[in-house]
């Protein structure tokens, strides 16, 4: 599939977007979790621990709450929520998370971004990223990211390989 054939989601960024700046706050995307959404999280990551599908296990096997969200769940998220911010052209470099405190059936979870930094490096913009999951005033989760946005309609990160892909 070419690039012209890929459409943005709505909100994400475009080739002719300003270029992001640090300090650049992305949007904020509510959810609101689930049971459901726990353990279809789990069973398509083939996630078998009873936190995360046996509640009574939880709570008393594990001394948790109820059933915890599991990580790869949390990699998905932060995932699309770069990626819908920054549009289809765009690559992840990396993500490194840190899961702080458990995300269970419920929750209304706030997931915010902002940029940290950005270098021009000409066939890219690399951007540095601060991501968080929070449940009201609760940071859940903390993590960073790289990702490389295009610095044109000509430029790709997709095609960057070797030297010139150095995340």
């Amino acid at each position: 599939m070419s690039n012209e054939q890929l459409e943005p989601r709505a909100g994400a960024r475009s080739v002719d977007s300003p270029c992001p700046a640090a300090g650049d706050k992305l949007p904020e995307r509510p959810i609101h979790i689930t049971r459901k959404m726990i353990i279809m999280g789990a069973t398509s990551s083939r996630d078998w621990q009873p936190i995360h599908h046996d509640g009574e296990w939880a709570r008393e096997r594990a001394g948790l709450p109820d059933i915890i969200m599991n990580n790869y769940t949390q990699a998905g998220w932060l995932s699309q929520y770069l990626t819908s911010w920054s549009g289809p052209r765009a690559r992840i470099a990396r993500i490194k998370f840190s899961m702080r405190s458990p995300l269970c059936p419920g929750d209304y979870a706030v997931l915010r971004g902002e940029v940290a930094s950005v270098i021009d490096a000409e066939a890219v913009l690399w951007v540095e990223l601060s991501l968080a999951i929070q449940v009201g005033e609760r940071v859940a989760t903390t993590a960073s990211a790289k990702i490389a946005l295009p610095c044109g309609q000509q430029s790709s990160p997709w095609q960057l390989s070797g030297a010139a892909w150095r995340p």
